[in-house]
């Protein structure tokens, strides 16, 4: 049972010493460890010190959204999605993914937080923005697919974010629960249009956002009242 607790904690590695970290590794059986960039030979040796400690291979987690950088400070910052979406070339998203993928993967990622799935749809959004492909949903899933079929195809698990879909709110769901206040067919025909083809895609993993979805909810569970309403990260219903 305490394997199986500490095999659900991705931890940030930069917060701890690396002997700590190894301890939680090894005593704690924490799963997954994801670092912010930083040289990409600092990077291996952390977790060939991390590798030696674990008993189950862990989860090497990295942000790779806009390319090498994402994971490794001295790795290529391709362009964000926004960017990768406006040459509106298949290609390019190929490209794109394969950066992310190849370099990573040569500092020992094996996991990356992405693609991001949000729609641009409030300019004053501090989260989405350029991170995302953009406010149109049908090019939003293309480029998605793209993205992780390339991801995964070269041997990355893609996890997608942030669920159940952030830019409509004003707010940084990091910090305080926000809401994408969609109504529940709209939600469905964009968002959730969205996820549901990644699934059928293969997608490995979803990262739930600390967003709350009322309209969905209430659409699967009608009882909930406005306050009974949980962001993705704690609901049942999302």
């Amino acid at each position: 049972l305490e394997e199986k607790v500490g095999q659900l904690f991705c931890v940030m590695g930069g917060d701890y010493k690396i002997e700590e970290l190894a301890g939680m590794v090894r005593e704690g059986k924490v799963g997954g460890v994801l670092y912010r960039p930083v040289p990409t030979e600092e990077i291996q040796k952390r977790y060939q010190i991390l590798d030696k400690a674990a008993k189950v291979p862990l989860l090497k987690a990295a942000n790779l959204e806009e390319g090498g950088a994402g994971a490794v400070s001295d790795g290529t910052l391709f362009g964000w999605p926004m960017m990768v979406s406006a040459a509106n070339d298949d290609g390019m998203v190929e490209k794109f993914a394969k950066v992310c993928a190849v370099e990573g993967q040569m500092a020992g990622i094996n996991w990356s937080f992405s693609p991001v799935c949000d729609l641009d749809l409030n300019y004053r959004n501090p989260i989405t923005n350029v991170r995302s492909y953009g406010s149109d949903k049908e090019r939003v899933k293309k480029n998605t697919e793209i993205y992780v079929r390339t991801l995964q195809e070269c041997g990355m698990a893609a996890c997608a974010k942030h669920f159940p879909g952030d830019g409509v709110d004003f707010r940084d769901h990091h910090l305080h629960p926000t809401y994408n206040s969609l109504p529940a067919e709209e939600w469905y025909a964009s968002y959730g249009m969205i996820y549901e083809n990644l699934i059928k895609n293969d997608l490995m993993s979803i990262m739930a956002g600390h967003i709350v979805q009322v309209n969905v909810s209430r659409d699967i569970n009608p009882e909930l009242t406005f306050e009974e309403c949980m962001p993705a990260s704690q609901s049942r219903e999302l």
